[in-house]
């Protein structure tokens, strides 16, 4: 007799809700169903077109590229067929907005963690006691954390505040719109975690790795046509495979869901209201993760208004007081959002503990961040365009423990709910590659394959 078809239904339609559709089509017997609640499908995955008197110029609103040393997101686009389309950042050079002035970061240095003590001297970014604090910490033996710790109380007793607060923080801070002395070292930088094991000099420990494992090739990708290209791609492989994509498809009953596995990849918020008639100790915990509110403002400006830069942007401490937390020169990094006469900027603001941004109007907004880029980066005169991207409650909290939480999870539902699986940036990962790789694992957990 035929083997009965197993039926799929992937709740969320972002790139883990995809990725997970894409990895489950290519089971054998298998039927699959997204269903997403918005009118269209990539959730904060958004390529959209920026109107410039050159034409209509396509920039990503969200993420404009993922990290190719983590192989999830660039094994995807080969198996897409569309790595022939990927490009790596013009330049990668990033600056800090350190005493008032725009110095250079590192450029030896591992999460923000500086490696070579006269590279970190020349940036001139923390002062002679902050590298003498910095340069004992080499050769220094102690004891491993012996359970989760955050990354700022780490480092600080390790390298000195200084590090941290003009380092490690706006970058590691930028990344995850949170604070470094609330973030888990284990969930939000495993790297570090790893390296801090074995109780010796954490910059030694990083050196070995570095030397064990050479760099090699772009750090970052992305496709010629933004990153929606990648959403696209999917969309297009999904449904030449029979996979059903609907949008404007709202799910509010889990139990209802006409699937044998259900696979749901909504934000913790939505997730946890979907799962708590089935696993009320599962929704608690989804319902326990924090948040963070962050708007990505887009200004195009005419070249002549923006001073000749070979930098990728900078970032901003939050000692600084400013309104934005990073600036990101998209025209410099990426040749297909340079037009020839216009300068593209995206600006962010906003973090953990901090909902001005997102609560002030527009018009508010776009005056205090260029006011910021007025004094800062050299910038005259008006913006030609500007485009407002708000992601409200979109950027979640790994706080210490958040691992353990992940896991009770997990736990609750393969005890209260084992046709149910969930994925997505609440809980393994904010990145591109984890949120495809955790889709995909999902997919394998329920219809069989390793995870």
């Amino acid at each position: 007799m035929a083997e009965r078809t197993r039926r799929v239904a992937v709740i969320g339609g972002g790139i883990a809700g995809l990725a997970a559709a894409w990895e489950a089509i290519g089971h054998d017997g298998v039927e699959v169903e997204v269903h997403e609640a918005g009118d269209r499908f990539g959730g904060r995955i958004a390529t959209t077109a920026l109107p410039l008197s050159t034409g209509d110029l396509a920039v990503d609103e969200g993420a404009d590229a993922f990290l190719a040393r983590v192989p999830d997101a660039l094994d995807l686009c080969r198996e897409l067929g569309i790595e022939t389309e990927l490009v790596s950042p013009a330049t990668g050079r990033a600056q800090v907005l350190a005493g008032g002035v725009l110095r250079d970061l590192p450029s030896n240095s591992v999460l923000g963690v500086p490696l070579d003590l006269d590279d970190l001297a020349a940036t001139g970014i923390v002062s002679a006691e902050g590298l003498d604090r910095v340069g004992a910490e080499v050769g220094r033996a102690g004891a491993p954390p012996i359970a989760d710790v955050t990354i700022g109380a780490f480092l600080t007793e390790r390298l000195g505040a200084e590090v941290v607060d003009h380092l490690v923080g706006p970058l590691i801070g930028g990344i995850n719109a949170g604070d470094v002395h609330e973030l888990s070292m284990r969930a939000v930088t495993p790297q570090l975690a790893d390296a801090a094991a074995d109780g010796g000099s954490l910059i030694e420990a990083l050196r070995r790795g570095r030397q064990n494992a050479p760099l090699q090739g772009p750090v970052f990708l992305a496709p010629v046509g933004g990153m929606g290209r990648l959403v696209e791609a999917v969309v297009d492989g999904c449904r030449s495979r029979g996979v059903r994509l609907s949008a404007g498809s709202s799910v509010n009953d889990l139990e209802s869901i006409d699937a044998d596995v259900v696979i749901v990849t909504t934000p913790a918020p939505i997730t946890a209201r979907l799962v708590e008639p089935v696993s009320s100790a599962a929704a608690k915990d989804l319902n326990q993760i924090a948040h963070a509110s962050v708007v990505l403002t887009t200004f195009a400006f005419d070249h002549h208004q923006v001073p000749d830069s070979d930098h990728s942007g900078f970032l901003v401490p939050r000692d600084a007081g400013l309104t934005m937390t990073a600036a990101s020169y998209g025209s410099n990094k990426w040749r297909h959002w340079d037009d020839g006469t216009h300068a593209v900027i995206r600006v962010s603001a906003g973090h953990a503990g901090n909902d001005r941004a997102i609560g002030l109007g527009d018009d508010a907004l776009v005056a205090e961040l260029l006011d910021e880029l007025r004094a800062h980066a050299g910038i005259t005169g008006d913006p030609v365009a500007v485009r407002l991207s708000r992601f409200r409650d979109g950027f979640a909290q790994y706080e210490v423990g958040h691992l353990d939480r992940v896991e009770r999870i997990d736990a609750s539902l393969r005890a209260d709910a084992p046709r149910i699986r969930l994925a997505g940036a609440a809980l393994r990962g904010v990145g591109v590659p984890a949120c495809i790789r955790h889709g995909r694992d999902a997919a394998r957990a329920l219809l069989g394959g390793s995870a």
